[in-house]
Formats: structure tokens, sequence, C-alpha cells
């Protein structure tokens, strides 16, 4: 099929690895960082996009946080660095967010895929069922978990487009940080969020037909 045809092509789409810097989000047991591999999961959605004739933008490309100076406490650069990703995000002119994180718990049996969307926001929603979907499809069809609502996640709440925030799994399930650390696991999972992608265009383009 020819790269103009694809549902996702010349769409801009951003991908906003979470965390990164001086803030690694979720930490292992046995020390693995969850910002290094959001930004391995985020970087191998891009090449799938791109191959496909779509366009990103990416919040962050490094291990770099988006904050201007380490000499303010943890807090402040947190802030700033949300703060800051949401400008890059509204002064693009991505169509959706994608949000990639990893999930920890203190109960070490809880596991699974699952997508999170703005409360009120119907395409938001649109979008978490679409790529929830695929994820139990591809990674884990006895995956129970469904898309929530949330109107307390930052660039949730506060981007101008639909956007849905992807926690891949639990790195405090010791299975399934062995899964994440994996980098054939890494590709199912772009993959699966890719194809998500493309079927919430397909289905948008589809609408917009009629």
């Amino acid at each position: 099929m020819p790269v103009t045809y694809l549902p996702i092509s010349n769409k801009v789409i951003a991908i906003d690895p979470g965390h990164g810097g001086v803030d690694p989000g979720a930490v292992s047991k046995n020390g693995i960082k969850e910002d290094e591999i959001n930004l391995e999961i985020a970087l191998k959605l891009k090449r799938l996009i791109e191959q496909s004739g779509g366009i990103v933008f990416m919040t962050r490309s490094t291990d770099q946080g988006l904050y201007t100076s380490e000499s303010k406490t943890l807090r402040q650069m947190k802030t700033e660095d949300l703060k800051k990703r949401r400008e890059l995000i509204d002064t693009s002119t991505s169509e959706i967010l994608i949000s990639i994180h990893l999930n920890s718990f203190t109960k070490s049996y809880y596991y699974g895929a699952q997508t999170f969307y703005k409360k009120g926001s119907e395409e938001g929603k649109q979008l978490a069922y679409i790529i929830q979907e695929e994820l139990k499809n591809i990674l884990d069809k006895d995956n129970r978990r469904e898309p929530q609502q949330r109107d307390d996640i930052y660039l949730l709440k506060e981007v101008s487009i639909p956007a849905v925030l992807v926690e891949c799994g639990f790195l405090s399930n010791s299975a399934e940080e062995k899964l994440l650390v994996d980098e054939s696991y890494q590709e199912k999972i772009a993959w699966a969020i890719y194809v998500g992608i493309m079927n919430y265009f397909n289905e948008i383009d589809s609408k917009h037909e009629f």
C-alpha cells in the first residue's frame, strides 16, 4: 500500500516519553528506571509512525528534563518540566498526544498495560479505547484492564488536543519488569500503540467522508 493512502500519512503526532533527567519516574527493585524505558518505547513508536508517512513531535529525545536549572528543588523542576511540555505540545501542530509511562504499585501482583484519557474528552476516550484494544490483542489477551478517565493528570488535563497516557506495564511486577526491559517486547508495545493510532485516524477520516 502506498504511504499516501495510510490513515496516518501527514498526520502530526506528539509523543511524550514521561519523566527524564533528574526525575527517573518509577524505579524497580532491580534499579530499572521508568524514564529510560519510556524513551526507548517512544523512539520505537516514532520510527513506526515516520515509516508510514506520519510526522512526530517529541517532547524529549534524550534523557533530559525540560527544566532550566538544577539548582531548584526536584518538585519545582518537575512542575517546570510539565509546563514546558504542555507549551511545546500546544504550540506544535500535533493532532493527538501519546504520553508513554510505566506503572508501579506497592502490591507486586498488579500487572497489565492500561490507557488513561481526560475526563469529558470524547475524542480522548475514543483514542484510549482503540489503543487499549490493541494492547490487549498484541500484548496480552487476558489483560482485563480498561481505559480510565482522569481529571488529575496534568498533561491530559491541560493540552488542547485529544490525549492518551499509556501505562505500558508495571515495573513493580517482576515478570512484567523482565518483559519491559526486553527490546522485542518494547517493539510489541510500540506496534500496539501504532496500530491503535492508525485505527483511530481511520475511524476519524471515515466519519469525515460522510
